[in-house]
């Protein structure tokens, strides 16, 4: 009798340890689920939109003196081409999809400044979309590159969080609805921006 009770008291406190001890080994063993919840390309470590020289308005860009707003960037090497038109109309499109909670989320395209008087007629009539400059766009490739990413495919935009950190990456093929999924739960998530 006794030798039965140790073993029930054994199976209540070894059971929490036992299966501390599998998630702990299935966790770091790698062999844990590989999908994600997010249509989008987590970009990790995020990039700091402060670390890419940038400017907004001829200053340079201080995500601190800005509205605090989830973001959509666009960046532009030289020209917007077909496929740069329709990542434009996509992020238009799931700005509006957005609904009421529209006014959390802003649009910016990142050019150098040459490019950016170009592109700033094809986009005259755009509201919500705010040109940024690249001091240097040698740099903002580099560092981009170093998080694993090309800015500058097209089709393709970014998502930035409300404290300047680029999370999220969209490129290539894109599908719009999956897109606004992916937002409207970093809305729904969120409590800044």
């Amino acid at each position: 009798m006794k030798n039965k009770g140790f073993l029930i008291a054994l199976i209540i406190f070894g059971t929490p340890f036992l299966v501390i001890s599998l998630s702990t080994f299935w966790y770091y063993a790698g062999l844990g689920p590989k999908a994600t919840v997010n249509y989008g390309t987590m970009i990790n470590p995020p990039v700091d939109l402060g670390s890419l020289e940038l400017e907004l308005d001829y200053q340079p860009l201080n995500i601190d003196s800005m509205e605090r707003k989830w973001m959509i960037i666009h960046f532009i090497e030289d020209r917007c081409n077909e496929a740069c038109l329709e990542a434009f109309y996509f992020s238009r499109q799931i700005n509006t999809a957005i609904g009421r909670e529209k006014d959390r989320v802003k649009r910016f395209y990142v050019a150098s400044s040459k490019t950016n008087e170009k592109i700033k007629k094809l986009f005259q009539d755009e509201t919500n979309l705010t040109p940024i400059s690249a001091k240097n766009l040698d740099l903002l490739r580099k560092k981009m590159v170093e998080a694993g990413i090309n800015p500058f495919i097209q089709p393709g935009f970014f998502l930035a969080d409300p404290l300047g950190n680029i999370i999220l990456s969209y490129q290539g093929d894109m599908d719009p609805k999956k897109i606004l999924s992916d937002i409207k739960k970093l809305l729904r998530a969120s409590k800044i921006g």
